[in-house]
């Protein structure tokens, strides 16, 4: 009778707790309860999206890194030893390979700063120079790469562009053949003397220079297409000399 008696007792009290508890209070708590899961949610989105754009911005960086295998080629095919400007020099050739000239401007001066006598950042500056169509700019920055090391092959070949646009197609033939000299088998070189030769009716040289490039560069089809116009220019310039005579 006495355990009877307290479970009635104590249900009495919780009843009467029940029913004197304001049910606004009670409401309000819920709804707090609903804010604090909301507010929480959106701490935990926002964390969320901040680890996602830590995590993208890694992977974009990353990107970007270059491996020490490519330090050490950037440090042989420019002639440098210091590590900062091989990669500065690497990330200045494949900006300059997709166009993106302000940023090879800005990696070519980081460089000029690091090492006024480094050539090849004079080239890039004439690469920015021509971007813009400056050759006289262009020109001088070329001119200055060469006083730094007169046996750079880009900045002859460059020089015998700017000739060959400027019809000035001697200087650009002397050009591009030291360029070759340096680099024999760079097809680029080749292919910009063959065109030289032609502006100059040299089919025969201009033949053998584009059929070389050709042969560097097999899936070249405008090279292939050169080299065949020179050769039938070639035929037909002799032939035309045989009627003469």
């Amino acid at each position: 009778m006495l355990e009877i008696g307290i479970i009635i007792c104590v249900a009495l009290i919780l009843f009467l707790l029940i029913r004197n508890f304001p049910l606004d209070e009670t409401e309000t708590l819920i709804r707090k309860e609903s804010k604090l899961k909301k507010f929480l949610s959106n701490l935990f989105k926002k964390r969320r999206e901040k680890m996602e754009q830590n995590i993208m911005k890694a992977l974009d960086n990353s990107a970007e890194l270059i491996s020490p295998r490519e330090i050490e080629d950037a440090k042989e095919s420019y002639d440098t030893q210091d590590p900062e400007i091989a990669k500065l020099l690497h990330e200045a050739n494949e900006a300059c390979e997709i166009g993106d000239f302000d940023c090879v401007e800005e990696k070519s001066l980081e460089v000029i700063g690091k090492d006024k006598r480094c050539d090849q950042a004079y080239v890039f500056i004439a690469k920015v120079a021509l971007s813009k169509h400056q050759l006289s700019d262009a020109r001088e920055a070329l001119e200055m790469s060469l006083k730094c090391n007169v046996d750079n092959a880009m900045a002859h070949a460059t020089l015998g562009e700017i000739f060959l646009e400027q019809e000035k197609f001697t200087d650009s033939i002397n050009h591009f053949q030291k360029a070759v000299n340096i680099e024999r088998n760079n097809p680029v070189f080749r292919a910009g003397l063959g065109k030289a030769y032609m502006m100059v009716r040299q089919y025969s040289k201009a033949a053998k220079s584009l059929k070389r490039a050709a042969s560097l560069d097999i899936d070249n089809k405008e090279y292939k297409e050169l080299a065949l116009e020179a050769e039938e220019k070639q035929r037909s310039h002799a032939q035309g000399l045989s009627h003469r005579s």
